[in-house]
């Protein structure tokens, strides 16, 4: 009984908290100025906005000019591997899978995965000082696993409005201002750099899955479970995005490097 009221007493702070964070009250803007100046203003702050868009595009692209790819040769090769491996046997898995599996099924197995991970994208937040975005982790998860039952729905989305914040730790690094690196092409896991593949090992760390198939699980079961929800978010996904990619270019490595730089720049900017 003292460890359920313990339990229930922790729950309601950690929502409290959270909820705290998320709708905190912003000052109002009071608007004492006429209509036409207001027209004003806003044309001038437009020109504003243009003025300092454009620097940041120009930078933005001075970036993804200046991606290093000393290993293209190596590279290319993995990308093929890659290619290869999600034309003759993801693609048939996850469309043998898709038709024996409702859709609706599939999104909940990956709502699940997803609030699991909670942690990654959490202590991200506070590693880049988002301490709203924080807040909206906790409370994401304390909804999910609560009226979600156990995460594998989302209504902290779908009643409550509350985005998921995407944070990772190959994005924190960039906001701390180290370099991209190397540009690499990883087997299976498709694109990084050399900064990504330090967040990876990060992520891996704050990744409760990780310590559950360190200690719970064997080296076979853990790829399988990797493999597995690998191709329940393709079944979703359809692997539209990667083909609406690849197929319409020219060269397909350089369209997939070029789409995952100016991802991961916005990324960081964020």
């Amino acid at each position: 009984m003292k460890k359920s009221a313990c339990l229930t007493c922790f729950f309601v702070l950690t929502l409290f908290f959270s909820m705290t964070i998320l709708w905190a009250d912003e000052v109002p803007f009071e608007e004492t100025v006429l209509n036409n100046k207001v027209s004003d203003n806003n044309t001038t702050n437009n020109n504003e906005e243009d003025e300092q868009s454009e620097p940041e595009e120009a930078d933005e692209m001075s970036e993804v000019a200046q991606i290093k790819d000393p290993l293209q040769s190596i590279n290319r090769a993995v990308f093929a591997f890659n290619d290869k491996a999600f034309h003759y046997f993801f693609k048939p898995v996850y469309t043998g899978y898709n038709s024996m599996i409702p859709v609706q099924a599939r999104v909940s197995v990956r709502n699940f995965y997803t609030n699991i991970k909670m942690p990654i994208s959490f202590f991200n937040c506070l590693f880049q000082s988002n301490f709203k975005g924080a807040g909206t982790e906790m409370l994401r998860f304390v909804v999910n696993s609560t009226i979600g039952v156990g995460g594998f729905l989302d209504p902290a989305k779908s009643r409550f409005h509350i985005n998921k914040q995407n944070r990772d730790f190959g994005q924190t690094l960039g906001k701390y201002e180290m370099e991209s690196g190397t540009y690499l092409v990883l087997p299976f896991l498709g694109p990084s750099t050399s900064r990504d593949v330090i967040g990876l090992a990060g992520d891996a760390v704050l990744n409760p899955l990780t310590w559950v198939s360190w200690f719970f699980l064997t080296p076979i079961e853990s790829i399988g479970n990797y493999t597995y929800e690998s191709v329940n978010d393709l079944s979703i996904d359809t692997g539209d995005t990667y083909e609406s990619i690849t197929k319409p270019a020219i060269d397909s490595y350089i369209a997939v490097q070029d789409a995952y730089i100016q991802n991961r720049i916005k990324k960081v900017k964020d």
